[in-house]
């Protein structure tokens, strides 16, 4: 574990605020859910999301879609590509966070993650259960972009109906 140097009172309700600077690097948003683990004497915050517990069907549902359909697609948690130790571009996250449907008609370089340059259309769709953010489908593909589309909202209905109840 990495010692920050922050050090930060607790106030009468029992709250810590987590300074704006570890919030940004974090990609820390207001209402993202934590959990509370307890370590000996430590107390740890991690991030907490239902998706998490589905990570091996996940992964298999993306790799079905990516070899029939030849796209490339990413689930996203916290940040992270599910399956990939990589980070998701920071431009990226911004557009996930605005919990919008973004659809990229050209076909371009993309840097979707932070080691990776992908070629073509592109998706991303939210995945938002209970007014909640989870996280997001990425795909990116150089088929009709309403192909790519209907594929995104074809995974994210299977995470909705069949994982996530």
């Amino acid at each position: 574990m990495k010692n920050t140097g922050i050090v930060r009172k607790i106030d009468e309700l029992g709250r810590i605020v987590l300074p704006k600077e570890l919030r940004r690097s974090l990609n820390i948003a207001t209402g993202d859910d934590f959990q509370i683990i307890l370590d000996d004497e430590k107390i740890i915050l991690e991030r907490y999301s239902k998706l998490k517990n589905y990570n091996d069907e996940l992964i298999k549902i993306t790799k079905c879609f990516s070899s029939i359909l030849n796209y490339k697609i990413y689930i996203v948690i916290n940040n992270k590509a599910l399956g990939i130790d990589d980070e998701v571009n920071s431009g990226i996250m911004k557009i996930i966070q605005e919990r919008k449907f973004f659809v990229n008609n050209h076909e371009e370089r993309l840097n979707i993650l932070m080691n990776t340059i992908d070629e073509g259309k592109s998706v991303i769709q939210p995945i938002v259960i209970d007014s909640d953010l989870l996280g997001a489908i990425i795909i990116v593909g150089k088929d009709k972009i309403e192909n790519i589309v209907n594929t995104s909202k074809i995974i994210n209905n299977i995470i909705k109906s069949n994982i996530l109840n």
